[in-house]
């Protein structure tokens, strides 16, 4: 994300230290998020559909990263190993940054509608063309840029070179701000919907009950800032502000736990589908069929 080339190559162990316990954690989130989305396959297709595969991009992502620059010394003197590394990096966080787009379009659909989007015939289309956008748009951008320039690859840390980043940088500024202008569009939905709410559902509910509803739906709100990648904004001024760069850096290595409080801890559905996952290992038992595991939720 810095646009501007380093003044000198010496890392800061304690950054370096910071990165790579976060980015594990990170993956370990990550890892658990999948699982659940792969398991509970009954939710919506669409929208499950592009949650696993922003969790796939993400943790392919991060993963290799965190390996490039942990044998970085042993990879960087072999100049086409490393210059393919970057490729696929730069092809899985352009993925990456494609899904978040795809999650906060149809985040805002769902938010406009007030319903979930439901897998019919046209949804079982549209999670196809998902698939095809989520990966074709990457591929193309990569393909281009190495055909266009094809020594842009295999920086000193095995990612682009200065001059070539904005192959990088251009997609990804322009889902960054459609994403930023998309979260307050449905933060102002959510506040709207919040301040209007005249149901009975809410009137007969206790103050503390309300408090607490509204405290679940802020934290979720805030959340989705950092699930849709708006905090990578930071990396822009990252560069000559340590704190501002450890910052950057626990966000963004934490997008995959964001994710699975989000659509997994504070799910009560999910939630009880770990309690019966949870009694049946307890039982000395696991559910033998799909049907088994899915009584208990249909949706998140």
């Amino acid at each position: 994300m810095q646009t501007d080339p380093l003044v000198n190559d010496n890392s800061d162990p304690v950054i370096d230290v910071i990165g790579i316990l976060a980015m594990a954690v990170g993956l370990v989130f990550l890892s658990l998020a999948l699982l659940t989305f792969v398991l509970c396959r009954r939710n919506p297709r669409v929208t499950n559909t592009a949650r696993i595969n922003l969790c796939i991009s993400l943790l392919l992502a991060h993963l290799l990263f965190l390996l490039t620059q942990k044998f970085l010394h042993n990879i960087q003197p072999q100049q086409l190993l490393c210059a393919v590394l970057a490729g696929i990096l730069h092809f899985f966080f352009l993925s990456a940054f494609v899904w978040m787009f795809i999650d906060a379009a149809l985040l805002f659909i769902s938010m406009k509608n007030l319903t979930k989007i439901r897998s019919n015939e046209k949804a079982g289309l549209l999670w196809k063309l998902l698939v095809v956008i989520g990966y074709a748009v990457p591929l193309f951008v990569v393909g281009v840029s190495a055909g266009v320039f094809p020594n842009g690859y295999g920086s000193e840390r095995c990612w682009l070179k200065t001059g070539f980043l904005w192959s990088f940088l251009g997609p990804v500024s322009f889902i960054l701000a459609a994403n930023t202008i998309l979260f307050i569009c449905i933060l102002i939905i959510i506040i709207s919907t919040l301040t209007n709410m005249k149901s009975k559902s809410l009137k007969i509910k206790r103050p503390e009950s309300e408090h607490r509803f509204i405290i679940s739906v802020a934290l979720k709100t805030m959340s989705q800032f950092i699930i849709l990648g708006c905090s990578w904004f930071l990396g822009y001024f990252a560069q000559s502000n340590k704190a501002l760069e450890i910052i950057f850096l626990f966000l963004n290595s934490q997008q995959g736990t964001f994710i699975f409080l989000v659509y997994c801890v504070l799910s009560q559905e999910v939630r009880q589908l770990y309690m019966k996952w949870w009694r049946a290992l307890h039982a000395g038992r696991i559910p033998h069929t799909t049907e088994d595991l899915h009584t208990t939720t249909s949706r998140f």
